[in-house]
């Protein structure tokens, strides 16, 4: 399969498959629409300009996120325009391409702010991306009316006042760094905002405002997110117990890591380790 294809066009849908259970790259084709899930894969798009696209970043190098592709960020290519695209670094990313925008007038939309987000958006991309992770055989008309959707309020935001959008002022690349940096120094217990906000310098709304403009999410949700990927890099490197990577990595106990490791990439912690042993080869026979 071609990674340097935004959509690879399928004739007909396939069964969703889980992510654990194959290549990190998910699609499916459901009515008029096209959808395509990356997961940790470089990401490559040759736009062509021939159909509007409704990209949505979940994860994002920090170089690239400062850029304005971070995490909670969307874009909507319209039909006109061609686009090249290339990031090396792992991204994961949503890709939607719609043969028709119906009930959507694309021509009066303004030019897409750079790292434009919406909570509409997040949720249904959310759900989006949950149903093409976790769903072995999903209702292929239930993913064409999220991505409708999706389009829907992707457009309503962008046609909004600029004012509504929310493209906050960001956080500074190095403040951003040094945060990031402090977080990761103390994954093994709680971090509260207000600490955050004090170690940023600024005050707690201000803060939380602007870090959720830079970063694409609020901080305790950044927090969490850190806390499961160092579980992630733990369970594919080490063999140490589950308990105690609930310990190392702040969370309150093994069942609160293992819901939480669950939502966030589809399988449990201990599914998650197994999948990544090596199968055993069968007995030759004496």
């Amino acid at each position: 399969m071609s990674s340097r294809e935004v959509i690879p066009f399928a004739r007909s849908a396939p069964a969703l498959r889980g992510a654990w259970g194959g290549h990190p790259v998910l699609t499916v084709r459901a009515g008029s629409v096209r959808v395509r899930h990356q997961a940790a894969v470089a990401f490559d798009l040759s736009y062509t300009g021939d159909r509007p696209v409704l990209l949505y970043v979940f994860e994002a190098p920090r170089a690239v996120a400062e850029q304005g592709c971070r995490p909670g960020a969307f874009a909507l290519l319209r039909p006109g325009t061609e686009l090249e695209i290339h990031h090396p670094e792992p991204m994961e990313v949503l890709a939607v391409a719609y043969d028709g925008a119906r009930d959507v007038d694309l021509g009066r939309l303004g030019e897409t702010p750079k790292g434009a987000s919406d909570p509409g958006v997040r949720l249904l991309a959310q759900e989006l991306r949950r149903v093409l992770r976790e769903e072995d055989a999903a209702d292929v008309r239930y993913v064409e009316a999220l991505t409708q959707s999706l389009l829907v309020r992707a457009a309503a935001v962008l046609a909004s006042p600029p004012a509504t959008i929310a493209v906050a002022a960001p956080l500074t690349p190095g403040k951003l760094r040094r945060l990031t940096a402090f977080i990761d120094a103390n994954l093994d217990r709680p971090l509260q905002v207000a600490e955050l906000a004090a170690e940023a310098g600024l005050s707690r709304a201000h803060f939380t405002r602007a870090f959720q403009a830079a970063v694409g999410e609020p901080p305790h949700r950044f927090v969490l997110s850190r806390r499961l990927e160092e579980v992630r890099r733990a369970l594919a490197e080490t063999d140490v117990p589950l308990s105690n990577l609930a310990v190392r990595y702040g969370f309150s106990s093994h069942a609160h890591m293992s819901s939480a490791f669950r939502a966030a990439f589809g399988a449990t912690p201990s599914s998650y380790r197994r999948s990544l042993e090596p199968p055993l080869l069968p007995l030759a026979a004496s």
